[in-house]
């Protein structure tokens, strides 16, 4: 399934939209108060089909195709379901008209031609944007509004995405997420915090003060509403522009990304608005969707795994506030960047973990869906570490004096990692 995205152009015809929009959120709202009348007298949940039939037969609309109506009413009881599982904190609300933006067809009450979309329940026509051309058998289609008022087009249909050439050659990466930084990556590189939301905050408040002097109700203030509205949307579309281009960047260079599975809501909590500019949650769900394109794997390590305390030699400095950016190993005496050594140990310990098979791969994983598929052979794994985390120059004798220490920390041991494995390493380095 492949979704294509089109503006409509605002036209006078884009008021029976509106219209349009009213009696989906009608519909919601009607389905809504019929279920809590209902379990407050029998305490009993209506279910989807129940409902449908119900609608279908007391209530007749005459601006929503039937499909559409079943649409909204199998949204309400998604709502429920989730609620039910405790996916979701409370369940559904009423909404106002203005906050319901977006009505779906499935397969009927619609015709496309060109750039032209006719609705058949109204009889209208709408132009749209034909900036490309869509592939495949449309299955359904969505009219959404944003809050700027602008409407759009969502074309769904059966092709299958195109994947995106590569050449893999094993290069692979630990990345650790920051506040100063974006991002630090194992090998050395630092992406920096572009803070879109800090930037342009001066802008934001200038205009949520000319919009707080508005009298409320007044067309003066609508316009000052979308003002505020047009700001957070240009926020919102650098923000995502610069995680689009840096998770294509990343696919493109390296094969195996590694990454925390951090509690990114707890560090909201902790940090506010710092961690909601940085939106950190969204890249990894974009670096996950090109991920799978490019035939990349994106594997999480233990949120709890101390990758910023632990040093290469195995120490852990217990001790390490969030302050100290830097720290010197009591044990060997290195250096480490609090940063960059988090990412190392990312690295190592997401190799060990495929090596050793001891944790299931994301769902990212495309070139292979198993557990036991990414579990390396003893001689590769010293292979990847030679070239993913010493480099091409480190050598066997100097691998295997780390080797020993590193296998304690990470409880993996030293089973298969002997002299005739490293053979075999070099053996295959000289091939290639």
């Amino acid at each position: 399934m492949v979704s294509y995205k089109y503006k409509l152009y605002r036209t006078k015809q884009t008021k029976h939209l509106d219209a349009m929009l009213r009696e989906a959120c009608f519909v919601w709202n009607h389905a809504l108060a019929l279920q809590k009348r209902y379990y407050s007298l029998f305490g009993k949940y209506i279910s989807k089909n129940a409902m449908q039939k119900h609608y279908a037969k007391r209530i007749k609309r005459s601006l929503l195709h039937s499909q559409t109506t079943q649409e909204i009413i199998e949204r309400l009881d998604t709502a429920y379901q989730r609620f039910f599982k405790k996916l979701a904190k409370r369940p559904p609300k009423f909404r106002r008209a203005i906050d319901f933006c977006s009505i779906i067809y499935k397969q009927g009450g619609f015709s496309l031609n060109g750039n032209v979309l006719t609705v058949n329940t109204i009889k209208k026509r709408f132009k749209f944007s034909y900036s490309r051309p869509y592939e495949g058998r449309v299955k359904r289609i969505a009219i959404k509004r944003s809050r700027l008022g602008e409407y759009y087009l969502i074309i769904t249909t059966d092709a299958e995405p195109k994947a995106y050439g590569k050449t893999h050659d094993g290069a692979s990466v630990g990345i650790d997420f920051g506040l100063k930084t974006y991002m630090t990556l194992s090998d050395g590189t630092t992406v920096r915090n572009p803070q879109f939301l800090k930037s342009d905050l001066d802008n934001v408040r200038r205009k949520s003060r000319s919009l707080s002097k508005c009298k409320k109700g007044s067309n003066n203030r609508q316009r000052r509403r979308k003002d505020v509205c047009r700001e957070f949307e240009n926020i919102t579309h650098k923000r995502e522009d610069f995680q689009w281009k840096l998770a294509h960047e990343l696919c493109r260079k390296y094969d195996y990304i590694f990454i925390e599975d951090l509690s990114l809501l707890g560090m909201t909590r902790m940090w506010g608005r710092k961690m909601s500019d940085l939106a950190h949650a969204e890249f990894v769900s974009k670096l996950e969707h090109v991920a799978r394109k490019y035939g990349v794997m994106v594997h999480k390590i233990d949120r709890f795994y101390p990758s910023s305390k632990t040093c290469e030699c195995g120490y852990v400095n217990k001790e390490l506030k969030l302050s100290d950016r830097e720290w010197v190993c009591p044990e060997c005496g290195k250096v480490n960047d609090r940063d960059l050594n988090a990412a190392e140990n990312i690295l190592r310990r997401g190799i060990s973990e495929l090596w050793s098979g001891s944790k299931t791969v994301s769902d990212t994983a495309s070139r292979a869906c198993t557990q036991e598929s990414h579990a390396l052979q003893p001689w590769e794994y010293v292979n990847f570490m030679l070239r993913s985390i010493y480099g091409e120059n480190m050598t066997i004798a100097k691998l295997m004096e780390r080797w020993e220490a590193w296998a304690v920390v990470e409880g993996i041991g030293a089973a298969g990692i002997d002299h005739e494995s490293c053979i075999i390493v070099e053996v295959t380095d000289n091939l290639e």
